[in-house]
């Protein structure tokens, strides 16, 4: 009995060691996937979170190829936000960034806002920075224009197809519904 006894206690005695070190090591488990999870949680950032010197450095633009791009200079705001196009085959990418001083000649940038154009047939282009809305100036507008057989005799484009304005308030893109009275000028013209 005595033996029996013996037996009954050393297994219950291995039994809750291992329980123990089964216990500790699920709590160490758990508390690293704790870990990894809230590090890359911090880690994972959108677009917009992410201040970069050139676009491609973003994992999103690899396979894009820079479009045009300008600077809005309107009213008070000068030097501090721009436009920048991202062309993929027939889609457009258009990008409001903020321009984030450094104290060196290189400034980097800032996403602001978004607006992707698919379908962007082979007769249409873009134009940034040289719009007009009623005869007045407006570097906050860019178009998409249609293209015509006497484009180069023409001074300003008036075939816009869409157009858009940067609210610099809510640094947002907003479409604009109204867009008759904008025009665009042709810089190629006269040359």
């Amino acid at each position: 009995m005595n033996k029996i006894l013996t037996c009954i206690l050393i297994f219950l005695t291995f039994s809750c060691v291992d329980k123990k070190n089964k216990t500790e090591t699920q709590t160490s488990l758990n508390e690293q996937s704790e870990t990894e999870i809230s590090d890359s949680e911090k880690t994972k950032k959108t677009i917009f979170d992410k201040v970069f010197r050139k676009i491609n450095e973003i994992e999103y633009f690899k396979n894009h190829e820079n479009g045009i791009s300008s600077v809005i200079n309107y009213e008070e705001s000068r030097w501090e936000y721009v436009f920048v196009e991202m062309v993929n085959d027939n889609k457009r990418i258009i990008i409001l960034e903020k321009i984030v001083e450094t104290g060196k000649p290189e400034k980097k940038y800032q996403i602001l806002d978004t607006i992707h154009i698919n379908n962007f047939k082979e007769n249409e282009f873009t134009s940034f920075g040289v719009c007009q809305n009623n005869g007045k100036a407006d570097s906050r507008i860019f178009t998409i224009i249609e293209r015509t057989e006497n484009d180069f005799d023409l001074e300003y484009y008036s075939k816009i197809k869409s157009a858009w304005k940067a609210n610099l308030k809510t640094k947002k893109i907003e479409k604009m519904t109204e867009i008759n009275g904008i025009m665009c000028m042709n810089e190629s013209y006269g040359i």
